[in-house]
């Protein structure tokens, strides 16, 4: 027959003396009692058939054979910490994947800070994170593809989603060092804009694209990624508005150069672009998913 399997205070109890040095000090550190820390190494070396520790008066030494063991205890003390959080969350009605659909805009530094912090919080759930740009934003939400989005101003466009204000980010328009625009002196006038491609993010939605300004001569672009569109301008193919947290090392750096335009009817520049988290209304989110967007909320009030 094969040898029983160790069991978890068995295991516990290894990793205890390992970590303290002595059954004393790992009976002190579990708050058991010296004697049960005796006999728990006992049976394991019994099970095992080899001897763990050698004990002295400094306390217990691992043997040649337990130095060999340890990263083996240590994989089943992990594997069942995993099995007591799964069957934990199961039964909380965790879900088993966070689905999260963030607008281009949002800061990459702030998802990073969000998605660290909940995997503090939930180290069992898988995360899935689509980064879309307007209307295919709130569509991957209001379609059920996705439980939480990140949202911009075209929000008020989807009135069957429940919305909450979380900040909003700085855009500013920018131009390769030797575009003409960048050339410019001083403010630069609407009509110089005219003769040059504005570079524009689009969205894979259907809903009918807005022309961002009138420009007489068609000179728009469009691109469907934020990396794209900044590499384009940096090449010096056109001009147009990113994210400031995107830009500013760029601009810092000399591969960017921050435009001036004269102020435009209706056109605020200096507008941060506003940021919504959003739901449905019609479902109710998982504790994932309610922490998330708790943890964004809090993230734009500090």
């Amino acid at each position: 027959m094969p040898a029983p399997l160790p069991g978890t205070e068995q295991i516990q109890a290894f990793l205890a003396v390992v970590e303290h040095g002595s059954l004393s000090a790992a009976a002190q550190a579990l708050h058991r009692t010296q004697s049960s820390m005796t006999y728990a190494i006992q049976r394991l070396e019994a099970d095992l058939g080899v001897v763990l520790f050698e004990r002295g008066q400094r306390g217990a030494r691992l043997t040649p054979q337990g130095k060999a063991l340890l990263p083996v205890a240590r994989r089943m003390a992990q594997e069942m910490e995993t099995l007591r959080r799964t069957a934990e969350g199961l039964s909380q009605g965790v879900e088993a994947k966070l689905m999260l659909a963030v607008e281009a805009a949002f800061p990459a530094a702030r998802l990073v800070a969000l998605l660290a912090a909940f995997r503090q919080a939930f180290p069992l759930v898988r995360v899935r994170v689509a980064v879309e740009s307007m209307h295919a934003t709130a569509e991957a939400v209001q379609g059920g593809r996705y439980a939480l989005g990140v949202l911009g101003p075209v929000v008020e466009r989807y009135p069957d989603l429940a919305a909450v204000p979380i900040g909003g980010v700085e855009r500013v328009p920018v131009a390769a060092p030797a575009h003409p625009l960048a050339q410019w002196p001083g403010e630069i006038p609407a009509e110089a804009f005219r003769d040059h491609v504005m570079l524009v993010l689009s969205s894979h939605s259907r809903e009918p694209r807005r022309r961002p300004l009138t420009l007489p001569n068609g000179g728009i672009w469009r691109v469907n990624d934020l990396a794209t569109k900044r590499a384009l301008i940096a090449g010096g193919l056109g001009w147009g508005r990113l994210p400031l947290p995107m830009a500013e090392e760029d601009i810092a750096r000399g591969r960017l150069q921050r435009l001036r335009p004269a102020r435009l009817e209706g056109l605020d520049w200096s507008a941060p672009l506003p940021l919504f988290v959003v739901q449905r209304r019609d479902e109710a989110l998982g504790p994932a998913a309610s922490w998330t967007r708790e943890a964004l909320i809090r993230m734009a009030e500090e």
